[in-house]
């Protein structure tokens, strides 16, 4: 056996071990290190009695990509290899290309192993994709998830055995044997970051601090994944301590637990419902159950947790009351209904010789304005919030987004689309409950004042 092959073996001895006779589907881009793959499990092959065909997606994202399924399809000829091809059309005004083709990939992957069946779908990943994954992964802030990068052995039916294998030793061996392989000019595109870290800041670690940086990241990674799987075990048996048969979290029976696991065990609850819950999600998670965030955590998919007591529940958010845009124009004395959720009053004009700091802020749901500062012919303007809107709080300099201050005063989302604002000569001046603007504000020199009022009509307590 070549070196290659060599390290293919000890790798399925300890991924695969004292099992013969295994169906293997080996993914075959036709790139040199799965076309090396497929070479090194022919030589293997027949030690184990392997049973080997080759699988093979055809993304259509390049002119070449037919030419290389037709080399692939021949190559698999000539090696007596069953070939499965399946050809993708890319949906039109695809963004994320990178994203869209792997999901695709994977899913032709795992389709193929159940129906074929299976034993297992083995991919070409190497030492230096494990490095350029957990590179990408300390950029982006991850945790000690992100840095355990590729694992070797993925949901009982992916297997990666040439994670211990440079790209330098695939070159190696494709020149000893001679194979032909295709190569993705893509790879070379350094508008991504992966071919950016690949070409310019791994070549650079390489050459100004250590020779052998590909190999200790990818050893940091299996390390950081080995202590992950012994982490994840101690968070998978506390969950049964903590989440109860309503599957709401008990916030006391979690303080028990050790700081480290608390957030791994509040992501494991949420990701049996949730898909794509990130790194932030799980620090509003924490914050809301050690009572540093009031209110709600928003999660992906239209889901949210809130906090009852002493306990978190996960449930599905409503969809947003769609509302339809208001306009009106409120006279003196006069009230109005506002989106089924509201009820506003404008008082008749009142004799003032009031405290100003009375006037300025004692009941958010209730402002003053000066009568002489107010459109002559009108009290109000009162309709729903839009896009766009700006206002310039009282005591600040400068303006603020009107859908900014809503999210600060915790407003719903689900109220916001209809949330109102008063209006005067063409400017927010109040966003009730929220914040006074400097419009027609109450000073020494006020004589006059008209009161409005909003009073919020009861709403279901989920909401807020």
């Amino acid at each position: 056996m070549l070196p290659l092959e060599h390290k293919l073996w000890a790798a399925l001895q300890k991924l695969l071990p004292d099992t013969s006779g295994l169906r293997i589907g080996v993914a075959c881009s036709g790139g040199p290190d799965s076309v090396a793959l497929l070479s090194a499990l022919l030589t293997i092959a027949p030690l184990r009695r392997y049973r080997l065909s080759a699988l093979h997606v055809n993304h259509g994202l390049r002119p070449e990509s037919d030419q290389e399924q037709d080399m692939l399809q021949t190559l698999c000829q000539r090696w007596r290899v069953p070939l499965s091809v399946k050809k993708l059309q890319p949906p039109p005004g695809l963004k994320g290309v990178e994203v869209w083709a792997r999901e695709a990939r994977y899913a032709f992957f795992r389709k193929r192993a159940a129906a074929a069946p299976l034993d297992y779908v083995a991919t070409a990943h190497t030492q230096d994709d494990q490095a350029e994954t957990v590179l990408f992964h300390a950029m982006r802030g991850s945790a000690r998830r992100g840095l355990a990068g590729i694992p070797s052995v993925r949901e009982n039916w992916l297997v990666r055995p040439l994670l211990r294998c440079s790209r330098r030793e695939i070159d190696t061996y494709t020149q000893e044997k001679h194979l032909p392989y295709v190569t993705d000019p893509s790879n070379a595109d350094l508008r991504f970051t992966r071919n950016r870290i690949r070409h310019i800041l791994l070549p650079l670690l390489e050459q100004e601090f250590s020779p052998q940086i590909r190999r200790h990241l990818a050893a940091l990674a299996e390390t950081a994944r080995e202590e992950e799987d012994w982490l994840e075990g101690l968070a998978t048996n506390a969950r049964t301590r903590i989440i109860g048969r309503d599957n709401s979290v008990s916030l006391p029976a979690l303080d028990k637990e050790p700081v480290a696991l608390r957030l791994r065990i509040l992501r494991q609850w949420v990701e049996g419902r949730v898909q794509d819950v990130k790194t932030v999600h799980l620090f509003r998670l924490r914050d809301l159950s050690e009572g540093k965030l009031r209110g709600r955590v928003e999660l992906p998919g239209r889901q949210a947790v809130v906090r009852r007591g002493t306990r978190l529940i996960l449930q599905a958010q409503r969809p947003p009351i769609t509302e339809p845009d208001y306009f009106y124009v409120l006279q003196a004395g006069q009230s109005r209904r506002l989106a089924s959720r509201w009820d506003l009053s404008v008082s008749s004009a009142l004799e003032w010789h009031g405290d100003l700091n009375a006037a300025r802020g004692a009941d958010r749901w209730s402002a003053l304005f000066d009568c002489d500062l107010s459109s002559p012919a009108e009290a109000c303007i009162v309709r729903n919030a839009r896009a766009g809107d700006r206002i310039r709080p009282f005591g600040m300099h400068g303006h603020k987004q009107v859908r900014a201050v809503l999210a600060g005063a915790r407003i719903p989302p689900a109220l916001r689309p209809g949330f109102p604002v008063v209006e005067m000569r063409g400017e927010v001046a109040w966003v009730p409950g929220c914040v006074r603007g400097q419009r027609a504000l109450v000073t020494a020199a006020t004589r006059q004042v008209y009161r409005m009022q909003v009073n919020p009509l009861p709403v279901d307590e989920e909401l807020w």
